[in-house]
């Protein structure tokens, strides 16, 4: 067995150990297209040197090892918890060739011109300083053809539960305050901060060559029903980002959250579309 496929067995006995058998595979069938497409970006070659950055617990770590023979994978995360259930996974699997570094997009902890590829997944969006992420990134790759392959959410020009449900049923007042809550929580909020034109801009002012990016939009289809209401309540964007039920809960009354509660549950049996942007991102190290 591949890698790549013992990474997915244990996220399966995992992460997804609650997931019903539909939602389990439908969420491994868009990591592994995801991840698939990053590398493809990366044109990987055998006895590469490949940073993943922000790697997580390695689903792109993996799926490089696979492709790059005898070449080395560094995954690079903030997160110590993250990149010891990565380096479980190796030992579990045998993987060899994997190195794990405690760092962040802002100060990349490998030398210059160390790696042929530098790769991340759903990470610079979390970046306060875009450009010295990417210059960062432009410092680590070889002169002469480095590789950046990239996947990033653009969140702010997406739709979401406060702007797709009709509120109206709830009031105009309350309606109006949802909308306001929305606002200034994308105003704020860190996943809402990259945008695919600064993050092209960036790299031409870093030096990358032959930038490429491509904005892609899904749709993201929702059958309310009692169940999911609860799961998109109490879901996070990422580890610190308060859930929607605890946002609404700092923003209105008790009774005005049973409310737009109660309004969501009355909704089970229709079907909801949500946008998703989602950026591309190629580009090489002259």
């Amino acid at each position: 067995m591949s890698a790549a496929a013992d990474w997915v067995e244990w996220l399966s006995r995992t992460r997804f150990a609650g997931m019903t058998d539909a939602e389990r595979d439908e969420a491994l069938r868009g990591l592994a297209a995801t991840r698939d497409r990053v590398i493809d970006g990366a044109a990987l070659r055998e006895g590469d040197a490949v940073l993943d950055l922000g790697a997580g617990t390695g689903l792109l770590t993996f799926g490089a090892h696979d492709r790059i023979g005898d070449g080395w994978v560094f995954a690079v995360d903030p997160s110590v918890s993250a990149l010891e259930e990565l380096l479980r996974v190796a030992h579990e699997t045998n993987v060899a060739g994997v190195m794990y570094l405690v760092g962040d997009a802002e100060v990349i902890p490998l030398p210059d011109a160390s790696v042929d590829v530098c790769m991340t997944r759903s990470v610079l969006m979390y970046v306060a300083e875009l450009q010295r992420a990417v210059d960062e990134l432009a410092r680590v790759l070889k002169p002469g053809g480095g590789r950046l392959s990239c996947f990033e959410p653009i969140n702010r020009k997406g739709t979401y539960i406060a702007t797709t449900v009709d509120w109206s049923p709830v009031g105009d007042d309350l309606a109006q305050r949802v909308a306001e809550e929305w606002e200034a929580h994308a105003s704020t909020s860190q996943l809402m901060r990259l945008d695919e034109g600064a993050f092209s801009r960036a790299l031409g002012d870093a030096g990358f060559a032959d930038v490429v990016v491509e904005l892609e939009e899904i749709q993201e289809l929702w059958t309310v029903d009692e169940r999911t209401v609860e799961l998109r309540l109490d879901a996070v964007g990422a580890a610190g980002q308060p859930s929607l039920r605890e946002r609404w809960a700092a923003a209105f009354e008790p009774a005005e959250v049973d409310a737009l509660v109660g309004h969501l549950h009355s909704l089970t049996g229709q079907t909801l579309t949500f946008r998703r942007p989602q950026a591309w991102i190629t580009a090489r190290r002259p």
